[in-house]
């Protein structure tokens, strides 16, 4: 895989000091974007998730010409027309973080249902609300969840409030419509955000025990768009696929 670094574009490693805190703390901020096989969705939303968590922190940084660089990414690892993972890394290195930028292919499953376990741990902390390469708790939730069988895990706070799963925000509907977790402790999700335009959500606490009361659930994120949750641990939901279907071609840019 051809990558971009500090103005090179490279198929080798990327090479981090063991004295910065990249290294040291797998500190660093990222973001991850659709390239639907004919443009970058949504670019300038995650462009501007990022450098909020950049600048929320002062960490100082380099910008770069994303769009010319992405298409240069594309190109030079033979994905033009091709769907891709578009990833930008800033590794937090002194004395300004310089962005890492990846291209990979990327299989979508546009018809897929998801389950869910229930990670019984949580992670409540302010930096949720960005995404940050610090992602250990994520990754271990996610690698239980699998070894189970399930394709994710949702997690809550330490009363058991629903956050949102390891990959992506959580959406429930039912008589009370569409609802979303209210909690200082997710990620203000880009896909979450565009489905706000097509649906009226509201957002209100949603505790493990209120599952049962919602007739549907949905995971959203920049890749899927959004698609149905059949299961959280024990609670089955109906699939909505006509929502889904309204929200992904807005969040993936195309008909599906």
């Amino acid at each position: 895989m051809i990558h971009y670094h500090k103005g090179k574009y490279s198929p080798e490693g990327v090479t981090l000091d063991p004295a910065q805190p990249a290294f040291r703390y797998g500190a660093g901020f990222f973001e991850t974007i659709c390239y639907n096989g004919s443009r970058v969705c949504h670019l300038d939303l995650h462009l501007d998730r990022l450098f909020h968590a950049l600048r929320a922190h002062s960490i100082p940084h380099a910008g770069e010409d994303f769009p010319r660089v992405i298409d240069q990414l594309l190109d030079r690892n033979g994905l033009i027309g091709k769907p891709a993972r578009i990833n930008v890394f800033y590794p937090v290195e002194e004395p300004e973080a310089r962005a890492v930028v990846l291209a990979a292919s990327y299989e979508a499953k546009p018809y897929k249902a998801y389950r869910l376990c229930r990670c019984s741990d949580h992670h409540v902390s302010s930096l949720n609300v960005h995404k940050t390469t610090s992602y250990m708790f994520f990754h271990l939730a996610m690698k239980q969840a699998r070894a189970r069988g399930f394709d994710d895990a949702a997690l809550t706070d330490t009363g058991e409030n629903l956050l949102e799963s390891t990959t992506g925000a959580l959406l429930f509907s039912g008589e009370e419509g569409f609802v979303e977790p209210d909690t200082e402790w997710k990620l203000p999700s880009v896909a979450l955000g565009l489905a706000r335009s097509v649906l009226d959500v509201s957002a209100r606490p949603v505790h493990v025990d209120d599952l049962p009361r919602h007739r549907h659930a949905y995971i959203l994120n920049s890749m899927i768009g959004m698609r149905p949750v059949v299961a959280i641990g024990e609670t089955a939901f109906v699939p909505d696929e006509e929502a889904s279907r309204r929200v992904t071609e807005l969040v993936l840019e195309e008909a599906v």
